[in-house]
């Protein structure tokens, strides 16, 4: 069904035969967000971090800040494909590159939501075609730099990315637990653990139980009690991180009343997992995760470390909590997200890279900015060379 009453009075620009290119300013996302919506349902690479509710809080958060880009690929007076488009100009090793990002992207590293799962939204019969209009469209437009953030292996968008400059890309696995397997071969989730894994996981649970009490998992069951482990969660958390000498990520502000947010749109629309672990009384982990299309995507936690080395909150939380997803008839996948920790290694049963790719365009801009990270890479070796 057509979308034409979104489009009164804005510039429509033609890109390719078939598929155009419309830009909106993201003021009018209220307008739009239905029409994201029904891409979203309907596209096969669409993630939770591409949601309405996702969008919906990060625009409330950044939006004022960055003024986004909305741009609506329409075929035959129909939206097809959407998306974002960030544009930031940055100081890099002191040279100012002009920037877009894909999608809810391109805070400052200490703000950063960290998109996964990141793509081009658009209806399954014109994947390819949206990509090239995409191109074709980036082309046309000023920048330096193009930054895919957390994008699928076999996304279109990168082929079309690479198509427009030099690419520097950096491939992280993300972890996961197939679900479907162990339902299939009515395996236990147990067998798949390496013999060192599951011995680390019971002597947890025995010292837990000897010093507290009893392992027990809690969900969130209504949004106050999802608040109220959300906040547990940041408490644990910038515990943790702080006794490390590090700033935790709900030091920013920005941060933090972006998860409040999704914390409580999400909640309503049956796409939040929020859950805690306590021995006894004793609290002892807080697990955040989203779920969408049968897949829990594990976000953040907090844990509470003790002085003994052997009890191990996160992989215990962890593991009770694929227990209790697996028994959900529903979900498919715990995905722990990108990144190669140790505990994900050690719980994952199969992985999939996520891929951050920066395209730069051959300006002045660049080339300044490779001859500045040349000589800064040559200092270095010269300096390691003379210790």
């Amino acid at each position: 069904m057509a979308d034409p009453k979104i489009y009164d009075c804005v510039p429509f620009m033609a890109v390719k035969a078939g598929i155009s290119v419309e830009q909106l300013n993201w003021r009018q996302w209220s307008s739009f967000a239905p029409t994201w919506e029904r891409i979203h349902s309907s596209s096969p690479e669409a993630s939770f971090f591409l949601s309405r509710e996702w969008v919906d809080c990060w625009l409330a958060t950044f939006g004022g800040e960055f003024s986004p880009d909305l741009l609506a690929f329409v075929r035959d007076g129909e939206v097809v494909a959407c998306c974002l488009l960030v544009r930031r100009t940055q100081w890099i090793r002191g040279v100012r590159l002009r920037r877009i990002y894909l999608n809810c992207a391109g805070e400052d590293d200490a703000d950063s939501t960290s998109i996964e799962y990141n793509s081009l939204l658009s209806l399954p019969d014109c994947a390819l075609e949206v990509a090239t209009t995409f191109q074709t469209f980036l082309l046309g437009e000023h920048w330096d730099e193009l930054l895919l953030d957390g994008v699928a292996e076999h996304s279109s968008i990168l082929t079309a990315g690479r198509s427009l400059g030099t690419s520097e890309v950096f491939v992280q696995p993300a972890h996961y637990v197939d679900f479907c397997t162990f339902r299939r071969d009515a395996a236990d989730f147990d067998s798949a653990l390496s013999p060192n894994t599951r011995q680390q996981i019971r002597r947890s649970l025995r010292g837990y139980e000897q010093t507290s009490g009893p392992c027990i998992l809690r969900i969130a069951q209504t949004n106050q009690e999802a608040a109220e482990m959300i906040t547990r969660l940041a408490d644990l958390h910038q515990v943790a991180w702080e006794n490390r000498g590090r700033r935790g990520a709900f030091s920013s502000s920005r941060f933090t009343a972006f998860h409040r947010r999704l914390v409580d749109a999400a909640f309503e629309q049956n796409r939040l997992l929020l859950l805690e672990v306590r021995s006894g009384a004793e609290l002892i982990g807080v697990l955040y995760s989203f779920l969408y299309r049968g897949r829990v995507y594990f976000y953040q936690s907090g844990f509470r470390y003790d002085s003994d080395s052997r009890l191990k909150p996160g992989l215990v939380s962890h593991y009770l909590a694929i227990r209790h997803c697996l028994a959900q008839s529903a979900v498919n996948e715990y995905d722990f997200l990108a990144g190669d920790s140790q505990y994900k290694r050690s719980l994952a049963t199969a992985s999939r890279p996520l891929t951050w790719m920066v395209v730069r365009r051959s300006t002045p801009a660049t080339l300044l900015f490779r001859g500045a990270r040349f000589m800064g890479q040559k200092y270095a070796q010269l300096l390691k060379k003379n210790r």
